[in-house]
């Protein structure tokens, strides 16, 4: 009786070391197949179906910030796609221009699209840390009113917009919403908070508002601007001319174009500071409608420099052979001199391809 429970004992003994043993070679396996799909990645710069694949599941790192955001190769190679479908989608012959990422010249074109994707998911992951460090939290539930508010704003019906986003980009309504809605909402909301507590900001608010109240009292319009508005134009009493909606900031231009001769408007916020224009007069030139104008100015620190002091501040590291981030451009550049050259090169290298136009 005791050689049989001893010899059931060895054998489950036996068959516990089997499968152990069977476990550990497919674990071992499996490392080693992540690490050689990772030299792929990383030591060839290779980019197939095995490689696309595995990236799905295995999150490699294209880009670290801050030694702990991590965007994935992944990520990277998606929003490649949705960019490369969308020029080959369009029909750009009726502009005599076309789009080919086949060539030797096409393949080269898309490696500078594929740096600028990279590039586009640093910058926006940057601005997702500096919002929540801040306070700022963008919901499900405000992409999804923002997407919805842009929907009835276009006269749009869900299925026109899912149409037309499997078409262009190869997106459903979420991919958008991750890729296009969220990034916006965070910019938008860390540029107000930047406005809301930036000191420069505060003291141009405060002295367009003293502006804004020496008008109100009764002040000449001249006399206020040569008094309170900063650039050239406050030595003229802050006469600037005449201008067509093209040639003014659009926040301006929104403001001037419905305003009525003799009018002066409230403080208007632009991208570069504080705004009061008066319009001095109004007119048609060759069917393009004008305004003669003049403006109190008062300038901030604008959001995108002070971004950009924050990019050249990140810590970025790029374990992707091809590229590497510049600290001092605060960009993802080039290895390959070559590459770069051809970049810098492009309207001579590609004349006629919307791609590297727009």
């Amino acid at each position: 009786m005791k050689k049989k429970q001893n010899a059931e004992k060895n054998t489950n003994g036996e068959k516990k070391v089997r499968l152990s043993t069977i476990i550990y070679s497919v674990l071992i396996l499996v490392v080693v197949y992540i690490i050689v799909i990772g030299v792929l990645i990383y030591g060839f710069g290779a980019d197939n179906e095995i490689v696309r694949g595995t990236a799905r599941v295995i999150p490699y790192p294209a880009a670290i910030v801050d030694y702990t955001h991590v965007i994935t190769y992944d990520e990277m190679e998606n929003d490649l796609d949705a960019v490369k479908q969308f020029y080959t989608n369009q029909n750009f012959s009726s502009l005599g221009m076309k789009v080919n990422f086949t060539s030797s010249n096409g393949q080269k074109r898309l490696e500078v699209k594929k740096r600028e994707v990279l590039d586009k998911l640093i910058e926006n992951k940057i601005i997702e840390i500096l919002a929540k460090q801040r306070g700022i939290n963008i919901t499900s539930a405000m992409v999804a009113a923002q997407v919805n508010n842009k929907i009835a704003q276009y006269g749009n019906s869900d299925a026109d917009v899912l149409n037309n986003l499997e078409h262009l980009y190869g997106w459903n309504l979420s991919d958008f919403e991750n890729h296009i809605v969220k990034p916006d909402l965070y910019q938008d909301d860390l540029n107000q908070k930047f406005r809301d507590s930036d000191p420069t900001s505060l003291a141009a608010k405060k002295k367009i508002d003293a502006a804004q109240a020496a008008l109100k009292s009764g002040q000449d319009f001249a006399t206020v601007a040569e008094k309170y508005s900063e650039g050239a134009s406050a030595k003229n009493g802050g006469e600037l001319g005449w201008f067509d909606a093209d040639q003014m900031l659009p926040e301006v231009a929104a403001a001037a174009f419905i305003m009525n001769k003799g009018d002066t408007s409230d403080v208007i916020e632009s991208s570069i500071g504080y705004h009061i224009i008066n319009i001095e007069d109004k007119r048609t030139e060759n069917g393009v409608n004008q305004v003669k104008i003049r403006q109190i100015f008062v300038r901030t620190e604008s959001f995108s420099d002070w971004l950009l002091a924050q990019e050249k501040n990140a810590k970025i590291f790029i374990p992707l052979k091809e590229f590497y981030w510049d600290s001092g451009t605060a960009q993802v550049e080039f290895r390959d001199p070559q590459m770069k050259n051809f970049e810098d090169n492009l309207s001579k290298n590609s004349p006629d391809d919307p791609s590297m136009i727009f």
